[in-house]
């Protein structure tokens, strides 16, 4: 059975760190990032309005995705993937699902993020099944064609 569980202990912490290993290891070269994520830095980074999230199956960790606040009414969706033998299963949606209902409590305006949706085509597939629209870049990124997105968020005054 799938569980989105949101990262808040340092053995989490660690296991979400080795999945982001490993999605930058599945990544063209041009699109790798340059800095490996300090420990410190991460989990002082992925609190409050920002946040971490594993995808556990079975007791085991198969996906992660993160969502940092760029400023108080936007939030960037960062780092989303799945392992491959776990992929098809609908874990990165739930994933995507767990970011944006993080975001609407949050209260933020849009959550935005980049992709190359030449080489990334299924990621720009799926954000694009969620209402992700092209848009103007909102940050520098260092590789060439990026795609930027944005989903605008609905308000919601809810609180859960």
């Amino acid at each position: 059975m799938l569980e989105i569980r949101r990262v808040q202990r340092s053995a989490a912490f660690d296991r979400f760190v080795e999945l982001l290993g490993l999605y930058e290891a599945g990544l063209p070269g041009d699109l790798r990032h340059k800095k490996a994520p300090n420990m410190e830095a991460l989990t002082a980074s992925h609190g409050g309005r920002s946040a971490a999230f594993l995808a556990m199956c079975g007791g085991e960790a198969v996906g992660c995705v993160a969502v940092r606040e760029v400023d108080g009414a936007t939030a960037v969706l960062r780092r989303l993937f799945v392992l491959p033998e776990h992929r098809g299963a609908g874990i990165a949606r739930a994933l995507v699902e767990a970011v944006l209902a993080f975001a609407k409590r949050q209260r933020y305006e849009r959550v935005v993020l980049d992709t190359d949706k030449g080489r990334l085509r299924r990621a720009y597939d799926l954000y694009r099944s969620f209402g992700f629209k092209e848009c103007a870049p909102f940050a520098e990124v260092d590789y060439e064609s990026p795609t930027f997105m944005e989903l605008r968020l609905a308000p919601d005054h809810r609180i859960e």
